[in-house]
């Protein structure tokens, strides 16, 4: 099928009821964004929006995620090159953009990178890690039984994650209460910032605007740390990720310092925020499913299941962003050559031409073959570790909480483009590690 024998995306109409909430954004971080999407989906499935394409069904955000013609790097968009040819990018932010990890890159460089990064992200260095996060999950118990309450994003579902990548990418004890103090609004909105929102906030804000100087200050502070970092870990190798990435070869290739310090920085930030929403969102899910909590709780071995169906519940990042490197058919839409796109990775995950009764929580489910860590060669590299931390926290908290009650339902969620939970306070009576 040719071009001009495609489908152009829609666009909303003015009048409709859904143009409000869509075209303010504000659906992707709300108490429940999921109607939104299952309208969008059957109506406009391939949409302009945001002055991208916005993509809904399965099958569309797959092809988009495994398509050899989609792009990571922002630098191929039609935006950025606008945007660049009128001088509205600061040097700060295209200095970043040439500065990035693999994860915004395209073959071959993807493909060199990762594979060296591989080398040192194993299966059995994750696996090493499981009993530093049950003692973690456990003092985190432990401390707040005399209260009978637990905060849950921040006593556990943000801090076990900071532990977690600290101690994979081998970061000291003495450096984590600096670590610590990265705010995470900050760390989560500026890391890489090269993307469809971040080049269009900048156009208006402007080189000076204090927006912009937070986001290279937090930028600076992560290279500034970890070039100390692996300049230490050069003089001092252990076994930690910091040392393997300094030690990586394949076929007499070797990663550069920059190289390192941008996969260090992709590591740090992602190797936290997916565990975070999928603790947290997890956790919700299973408190509004008592049957399911006390499964969990009978039955240890469920917890991997629950994982899953969480992932594709909810997932822990609704979208992800590619640019078309070439015109493409999009479930029989047209894209053109340079266009931002946007994958609702939420809102494929409960497509109901994939998943029976997608809205309905269901560790006991089959059809779970959810896209929330990604697929084709940008799939998650950190997922099994952010799968491993859930399920040692389901496990645990299942286990350890007797009649746990949400304080507050719905809870308060992350005013961003991130569908992020705020706090989920739960009062329980906490039993004592066994």
């Amino acid at each position: 099928m040719t071009s001009t024998q495609l489908r152009r995306p829609a666009s909303l109409p003015a009048d409709t009821d859904l143009d409000a909430v869509v075209s303010s954004g504000a659906f992707a971080s709300a108490v429940d964004p999921y109607p939104v999407y299952r309208r969008l989906q059957r109506d406009y499935p391939v949409l302009d929006l945001f002055g991208a394409v916005s993509v809904f069904r399965y099958d569309d955000v797959a092809a988009v995620l495994r398509h050899p013609q989609v792009s990571t790097d922002d630098r191929n968009s039609t935006l950025h090159r606008s945007l660049q040819e009128r001088d509205k990018l600061t040097a700060p932010y295209l200095s970043q953009m040439d500065d990035r990890s693999f994860l915004r890159r395209d073959p071959p460089e993807h493909t060199r990178l990762r594979k060296l990064v591989a080398k040192s992200f194993t299966r059995h260095r994750i696996k090493a890690l499981r009993s530093f996060i049950q003692r973690h999950v456990d003092d985190v118990l432990d401390k707040a039984a005399a209260r009978g309450q637990l905060e849950l994003v921040a006593d556990l579902a943000y801090p076990l994650p900071i532990d977690v990548i600290s101690e994979l990418l081998g970061i000291p004890d003495e450096d984590r209460a600096f670590v610590a103090t990265w705010p995470r609004t900050q760390l989560c909105c500026t890391f890489e910032s090269g993307s469809l929102k971040a080049a269009a906030d900048l156009q208006p804000t402007g080189p000076d605007s204090p927006r912009q100087a937070e986001a290279d200050r937090i930028q600076q502070q992560l290279t500034d740390y970890f070039t100390l970092l692996i300049e230490r870990r050069r003089r001092d190798p252990g076994d930690d990720v910091v040392s393997a990435l300094v030690a990586a070869e394949e076929h007499g290739e070797h990663l550069t310092h920059d190289e390192i310090n941008a996969t260090l920085r992709l590591l740090f930030v992602a190797g936290y925020e997916n565990a975070v929403n999928l603790i947290g969102h997890g956790t919700l899910a299973l408190l509004r499913h008592p049957d399911q909590w006390a499964a969990v709780g009978d039955n240890p071995a469920l917890a991997s299941r629950a994982v899953d169906e969480a992932l594709r519940y909810d997932a822990p990042f609704q979208f992800t962003t590619r640019i078309a490197l070439a015109d493409l058919d999009i479930g029989g839409y047209h894209i053109g050559r340079g266009q931002h796109i946007l994958a609702w990775i939420a809102a494929a995950n409960r497509d109901p031409a994939h998943f029976t009764d997608p809205d309905r929580f269901d560790i006991g489910r089959t059809d779970d073959r959810h896209l929330a860590f990604g697929t084709g060669i940008h799939a998650c590299l950190g997922g099994p570790l952010a799968h491993m931390e859930a399920e040692i926290a389901f496990t645990t908290l299942t286990r350890r909480l007797g009649n746990p009650r949400l304080d507050t339902d719905p809870p308060r969620y992350r005013a961003d483009v991130f569908r992020s939970l705020e706090a989920l306070p739960i009062s329980a009576d906490i039993k004592p590690a066994a």
